[in-house]
């Protein structure tokens, strides 16, 4: 029998429109899900992400998550304090299962994800840089720059975690339980979700940052995968990739400004 999957993502908690908020839960509610995932970008600062989780708080399936680039802005905490301890520390206390540190067996289906931090890979190939300099160009574009404050570089941050979820994937790929597995990511890591628009000069540029190509050709190469789901963009977006070991759906959820949208799988 196929599971109903809900998966959400940049929901950026915003107290002054709870409302849309609470209705946006109730409906999760009523979908009914057999599991609920939420793919990073969650709220900030920390007493928002709780804040949202909470919303959550009765839902009788298994509550998924992994955090996005916002989570980990400074404020009250420093970014790596944030993503270290505060960050699974909230997820588990408010009944959701922090990803990068675990997986799901959901009767066969296995879940897994990863933040999946970008390393440039995702840069528009018009332009005449090489991956080594999107590390100074970063706060030209993007505002990661100036509130993510962890010693990490790009580049060691997004193998990390490409680690982590290797890890995760072997398991999976071991486990005899495991049919099939869905993939969780925050940065979209298959190249036909990130636009490229090459007549324009600040979303060429602004390309490195919004993706991970180099996960995808990781996760792509898993013989299990047949799913994959990530947030980011804020634009929707559903496409099959012809993987080496069969078609692998993908999806980014789209999720615009105050205005919280779910994708639902049937796997």
């Amino acid at each position: 029998m196929a599971k109903r999957i809900l998966v959400t993502a940049d929901l950026h908690y915003r107290p002054a429109e709870r409302a849309a908020y609470v209705a946006f839960a109730e409906a999760v509610r009523a979908a009914a899900p057999d599991c609920f995932i939420i793919a990073g970008d969650v709220g900030h600062p920390l007493r928002l992400f709780r804040r949202t989780l909470q919303l959550f708080h009765d839902l009788p399936c298994p509550r998924l998550l992994i955090a996005g680039n916002h989570d980990v802005y400074r404020g009250e905490y420093p970014s790596r304090e944030l993503w270290q301890t505060w960050l699974p520390q909230v997820t588990r206390e408010e009944g959701f299962v922090w990803l990068e540190a675990a997986w799901l067996n959901l009767d066969g289906l296995g879940i897994c994800g990863t933040m999946g931090w970008y390393d440039y890979s995702s840069r528009s190939p018009h332009l005449p840089y090489a991956a080594a300099d999107y590390r100074a160009m970063k706060g030209l574009v993007n505002h990661d720059a100036d509130y993510v404050d962890w010693p990490w570089s790009d580049v060691a941050m997004a193998r990390y975690l490409a680690r982590g979820l290797a890890d995760s994937l072997a398991q999976l790929g071991a486990d005899p339980a495991v049919e099939q597995v869905l993939v969780v990511t925050h940065m979209p890591i298959v190249t036909p979700a990130v636009p490229h628009y090459p007549q324009h000069t600040h979303f060429s540029l602004l390309r490195a940052y919004l993706g991970n190509f180099t996960l995808g050709e990781l996760v792509l190469d898993q013989r299990k995968v047949r799913h994959i789901v990530s947030g980011h963009l804020h634009r929707p977006g559903s496409w099959t990739i012809a993987g080496p070991h069969g078609p692998v759906t993908c999806h980014v959820v789209g999720t615009g400004p105050g205005a919280p949208h779910y994708t639902i799988l049937e796997i």
